[in-house]
């Protein structure tokens, strides 16, 4: 009889399966047989209840399951179709939803996402002002995307570290981080600490929401984890006016927006501490502290992330941000960036012993890929509304603080709204998720491309499709995060949700590069025929004083800026020829930005189609039994 037949039939005709693994170990190394393939056909009892002994079962009442290799040093457990934990003792069939531990941890969580989605709420619709107030409107790119490249770097260490060495210590380091980045932000004297707390604060952003979701997702019913996504979803609902606390804050100080987060995350830090008692991760049981850390991919997470941070600085510096798209500063960082990533590629597949990303975690590759796709196409698209839009208030609209924060109020309200309908509708549409997702992504793609028809004299025209683009967003890029864990094996939730987070991130610093690019190079054309023409008029000849007055109006009111630029005061009808020449610059430089985003909301219009019917995947299995 073959040995791996041997092994199969001890298992099922001994019920003491401790002590055989172990001994059909000894005997497969004494037969020089190191490894297994635990990707074999075992038998398992077909009614056998998680957590209960074998003699209770007929042997006759069996069935074949898949097992993995992905846990090691314990025999007992296996991953049901290469997906659900079974065999570690564990009920995995019910959740305590009545218990306080429960409730706290979900409290917990939702607190947890809550706080990571509201720093770029607070921070992006700010950039400006924030820039301009330091003396530092020359960085302001780096200030917009120094928070999100921090997060994409960060996230394809957090999930494997999560895997190994547990959820609670991960997220309470977390948050935090995130603390001390709000009070370095809200102290800083200049551009550099605040770039410094914006890196700090997406690390620890990044760990809370990416822990939250997966937390969340692992500790009630595959089939229901939608429903509880929007569960914890809901925290938002307060923080939907983030926009508009931020600006009237800054009429103040934009400096009390590191209070308000601090204060939020010590509140998350005090549930989780105290509420949240996971049991042991089934990743690391048998390992040193040394073998785990020995299962982090340092390599490949080196080559991810320099290569990242180099593509994107050679995006950054590209026509109109001081180098031509031809010139050798942009060509050598596009290039060496870009081979680091696809190096990445096949370091994790050919080469890494333990990879950030394990290939059976692509259980079901056609919604696999498809679903990754439509939340990069939603982290691009994400950028124009949130970031873009509060500076279209105040350049083309010329609103004030006040006006502005109302004029945004449609950000944080559209985004929850479409997250918590999306995730709700996913619990009752299951067969129809594809379709669901597409629904959403056609909302954010018509959405985006109206905006190129706004009139400048009516902001109200702004509005209506201002919210079906942000409903859209919200609808696709959450829901998918918790998606992807329904085809995901159970001891991988974290891993798999540091890469769509990862994604996302990574998607909006190349969208915010691409954008704030055209943008600038457009606003740089049409100055020439508009703004120029307007300063000289009024009085202005001084080149760095027009170049200052043009990136001084994205950040206040021509009103605001006569208290900068005397000349703006000198004349009766000065700032009303001021105002029609930005009006004019500005608003052909938005229309050109909002024009880019329908090549992606189409192409994940398609790719939404794509995902397929997911209703077989949704079942009462529970990955973590708390």
């Amino acid at each position: 009889m073959p040995l791996q037949s041997m092994y199969n039939s001890s298992l099922t005709a001994r019920p003491q399966l401790d002590v055989q693994a172990s001994l059909i170990a000894r005997l497969f190394l004494c037969l020089g047989v190191r490894r297994l393939d635990l990707r074999a056909t075992v038998t398992v009892p077909l009614t056998l209840k998680p957590g209960s002994s074998y003699e209770e079962k007929s042997i006759g009442d069996l069935r074949n399951v898949r097992t993995t290799s992905g846990v090691p040093r314990n025999p007992h457990y296996y991953e049901l179709e290469g997906l659900r934990t079974e065999g570690d003792g564990q009920d995995h069939t019910a959740y305590n939803i009545g218990s306080s531990g429960f409730i706290m941890t979900l409290l917990g969580c939702s607190c947890g996402l809550a706080g990571a989605i509201i720093v770029p709420l607070l921070y992006l619709t700010l950039g400006t002002t924030i820039a301009y107030d330091l003396n530092a409107t020359t960085s302001t790119l780096w200030m917009f995307t120094s928070m999100i490249i921090a997060e994409g770097a960060l996230a394809p260490f957090v999930g494997p570290l999560a895997d190994l060495f547990g959820r609670k210590p991960i997220f309470i380091a977390g948050v935090v981080v995130s603390v001390t980045g709000a009070i370095l932000c809200a102290a800083t004297p200049n551009a550099a600490g605040f770039i410094a707390g914006q890196v700090l604060l997406g690390m620890g952003a990044i760990i809370q929401e990416l822990l939250a979701i997966a937390i969340a997702v692992e500790i009630v019913p595959t089939a229901k984890r939608s429903l509880y996504s929007a569960l914890i979803l809901c925290a938002l609902i307060p923080w939907s006016p983030s926009t508009l606390y931020a600006n009237w804050i800054a009429t103040s100080s934009w400096r009390w927006i590191g209070l308000v987060i601090a204060l939020w995350n010590l509140l998350t830090v005090g549930i989780i501490a105290f509420f949240y008692h996971p049991p042991p991760r089934v990743n690391s049981l048998g390992l040193t502290r040394r073998e785990m850390i020995g299962r982090i991919d340092l390599v490949g997470g080196f080559l991810l992330t320099t290569g990242l941070l180099l593509f994107l600085v050679g995006l950054n510096w590209a026509g109109g941000q001081g180098y031509p798209w031809n010139s050798a500063h942009v060509l050598t960082f596009l290039v060496i960036g870009g081979s680091m990533i696809l190096g990445f590629g096949a370091y994790e597949f050919f080469v890494a012993p333990y990879p950030l990303f394990p290939r059976r975690m692509v259980h079901a590759p056609r919604p696999f890929f498809c679903m990754l796709y439509v939340i990069f196409a939603g982290g691009i698209n994400f950028i124009p509304l949130t970031a873009f839009w509060p500076i279209e208030s105040i350049a083309v609209f010329q609103t004030d603080r006040y006006q502005t924060g109302i004029n945004t109020l449609p950000i944080g309200m559209g985004i929850s709204i479409g997250a918590i309908v999306s995730a709700l509708l996913l619990s009752f549409v299951k067969g129809y998720i594809a379709y669901l997702m597409a629904f959403f992504c056609v909302m954010q793609t018509v959405g985006s491309a109206c905006m190129v028809l706004i009139n400048p004299d009516d902001v109200r025209t702004a509005f209506g499709p201002l919210m079906l683009a942000l409903i859209g967003v919200g609808g696709v890029i959450v829901p998918n995060q918790v998606i992807i864990t329904v085809i995901t094996p159970d001891d991988l939730i974290a891993s798999v949700t540091a890469l769509t987070v990862g994604l996302r991130c990574q998607a909006q610093v190349i969208g915010l590069a691409i954008f704030f690019n055209r943008f600038t190079h457009a606003v740089t054309q049409r100055a020439a025929t508009t703004l120029v023409p307007a300063a000289l008029q009024i009085g202005v000849f001084d080149v760095a004083k027009i170049e200052a007055m043009v990136r001084g109006l994205t950040a206040m009111t021509v009103e605001e800026y006569a208290a900068v630029l005397p000349e703006l005061s000198a004349g009766a009808g000065n700032v009303r020829l001021v105002v029609a020449a930005a009006q004019a610059c500005f608003g052909g430089a938005f229309r050109v930005v909002y024009l880019v985003t329908i090549a992606f909301g189409v192409t994940a219009c398609v790719a939404s189609l794509g995902i397929g019917d997911l209703g077989r995947y949704l079942d009462d299995h529970v990955a973590v039994v708390l």
